[in-house]
């Protein structure tokens, strides 16, 4: 009987860890109206947590928010920690074709797909969730009203998932919703797309309206200073999505651009910054 008890308690354990991990992935981002004749339909799910995140037969469903109706996420098994993933709704082979369309803005970035009878993001109001390989919802059920063609709606959130803008339309270059700053680019296609595909707003626990961000770096004149390394190399955009420098990770960066506006990423995370 010890033995018996011993073992429920085991997988009741193991249970509480895996829910635990799974809740802190969040969907970020969605796209429900590519401009005309633009890519499919997607949504960006990024991974809160300080670990990654097994999504193995993990599925999606819409505004149903039901398991029965859900279908299989495609082309990607795990997302790290602090990163985002993409999905889109068709076959992997589309998956370059959506890669193209918003060019350099996101190498480097996973991208993987869903396909299956009724559920596809609707232009004119829908919702979206996710489901482990056990059925469980392991995101919050979003709903977002009727699309603006070409722009995305995205969502933030503090680092323990707590919602912090909820279905804020993207525009380039502009501070939206509460507290947090989606910074968004114009995919290279001629039909300029907006949203930020792969890069999404984590904000600390302790962010507020007067310190938003709580940024681990600082820009002096042209001289990024870091409080905490980058994990990876630091990259900048022009709000056109063109990547016009990348830097290894170091304590201070000299950015050698010319006076203007740019988007700097930092470990996953696309901020604004100018450049005098």
């Amino acid at each position: 009987m010890r033995k018996i008890v011993q073992n429920y308690l085991f997988a009741a354990l193991m249970f509480i860890s895996v829910v635990s991990v799974n809740g802190q992935v969040r969907i970020t981002e969605a796209m429900s109206s590519s401009g005309t004749g633009g890519t499919a339909d997607w949504f960006e799910v990024t991974n809160l947590g300080s670990v990654a995140v097994d999504i193995t037969g993990w599925k999606v469903d819409d505004n149903s928010f039901a398991i029965a109706n859900a279908v299989a996420l495609n082309g990607i098994t795990s997302i790290p920690a602090g990163k985002s993933v993409i999905f889109i709704e068709g076959a992997d082979t589309d998956i370059p074709t959506f890669k193209a369309f918003w060019g350099s803005s996101i190498d480097n970035i996973s991208v993987g797909s869903y396909t299956g009878s009724g559920v596809g993001l609707s232009s004119s109001a829908d919702g979206i969730v996710l489901f482990d390989a056990l059925g469980v919802e392991v995101t919050t059920r979003l709903n977002f009203v009727a699309a603006t063609a070409g722009k995305t709606f995205y969502w933030s959130y503090k680092a323990d998932g707590t919602v912090v803008d909820n279905g804020v339309v993207s525009s380039v270059g502009t501070i939206n919703g509460t507290i947090s700053n989606q910074v968004t680019i114009t995919s290279t296609n001629v039909l300029g797309n907006i949203g930020s595909p792969g890069t999404a707003i984590v904000l600390p626990l302790n962010a507020s309206t007067i310190n938003p961000s709580m940024k681990p770096w600082r820009l002096v004149g042209k001289v990024l200073k870091f409080d905490v390394l980058p994990s990876q190399n630091v990259d900048v955009y022009s709000l056109t999505g063109l990547k016009v420098f990348s830097h290894e990770s170091a304590r201070e960066i000299k950015l050698n651009l010319n006076q203007g506006i740019y988007i700097l990423k930092v470990d996953g995370k696309a901020t604004k910054i100018t450049i005098r």
